[in-house]
């Protein structure tokens, strides 16, 4: 029995795309193998959840109707055969993404930032504008 999945239209983005250091792709169907450095992507946990499911295609990201069709609508990528395997060695787990500061650090850091302001203009505290509007707007 052949599973034909539809695109849903709801697209996956990533939260971050970065090269990996740890893995390069190499293309044989050129005249010349290639290598390339491969991406590392992060996805929000309800797509990556859908990705494990089945929902999504490793290979292109497409957000489909059918889990693990035969073969994915877009790119052709066999997801009955080869997603589960390729998933599970590719997983790298979960990744923080964003600062390392916390907002409380964040605060501390525009506080002193301003003492030392005040400290440079002797004690006189001098505002610059943070943002500047154009005339007439």
């Amino acid at each position: 029995m052949t599973v034909v999945a539809k695109p849903t239209g709801r697209p996956v983005i990533p939260r971050a795309v970065d090269n990996d250091p740890e893995n390069v792709i190499i293309r044989r169907d050129a005249d010349r193998p290639e290598a390339k450095a491969a991406a590392l992507i992060a996805l929000e946990e309800f797509d990556m959840g859908r990705l494990k499911a089945g929902y999504v295609c490793v290979n292109c990201l497409e957000d489909l109707d059918t889990a693990y069709p035969d073969a994915c609508p877009v790119c052709r990528y066999p997801m009955a055969t080869k997603q589960a395997e390729r998933v599970a060695k590719e997983f790298v787990g979960d990744v923080k993404i964003g600062p390392s500061t916390t907002l409380e650090d964040e605060r501390l850091i525009m506080q002193e930032m301003r003492e030392r302001r005040r400290v440079a203009n002797h004690g006189i505290e001098v505002y610059s504008p943070q943002i500047i509007v154009p005339r007439g707007v």
